[in-house]
């Protein structure tokens, strides 16, 4: 997905996000994000997050390795799915968290809201 927000004086805002989820396992979903979640990308984000954190899922894993930029509208989305997962018993888990997704977390004090992996493979190995 490629956004282009209504030009402000001449200027293009360009976004760029991608999510595209994988069924890992019937009951297990991988969503991997990439490029900017900012308030450009939200809408995207939360529709993605939305579909993949619901039932029939046990376990969805949010891989955000290829993330570039998170803003507070992206925590926000990271937040709702951490909500929709309480709501409907999912265990959810970041992956590849770099500091595009660790700074915002941290300095917020989210990062302890959030079950985090450095790879898919470690989060399937302990989850």
């Amino acid at each position: 997905m490629t956004s282009h927000p209504e030009p402000r004086d001449g200027e293009m805002i360009r976004t760029t996000f991608d999510a595209v989820t994988e069924v890992l396992a019937p009951d297990v979903l991988l969503v991997r994000m990439s490029g900017e979640i900012d308030i450009a990308s939200t809408d995207f984000a939360a529709e993605a997050i939305r579909a993949a954190v619901a039932p029939p899922a046990r376990l969805v894993l949010i891989d955000v390795s290829a993330v570039t930029f998170c803003s507070s509208a992206g925590l926000g989305n990271l937040v709702e799915a951490r909500n929709l997962a309480g709501e409907h018993n999912i265990t959810l888990a970041l992956v590849g968290v770099g500091r595009p997704i660790d700074r915002p977390l941290t300095i917020t004090g989210l990062g302890g809201q959030f079950r985090i992996y450095g790879t898919v493979p470690e989060a399937l190995a302990d989850l």
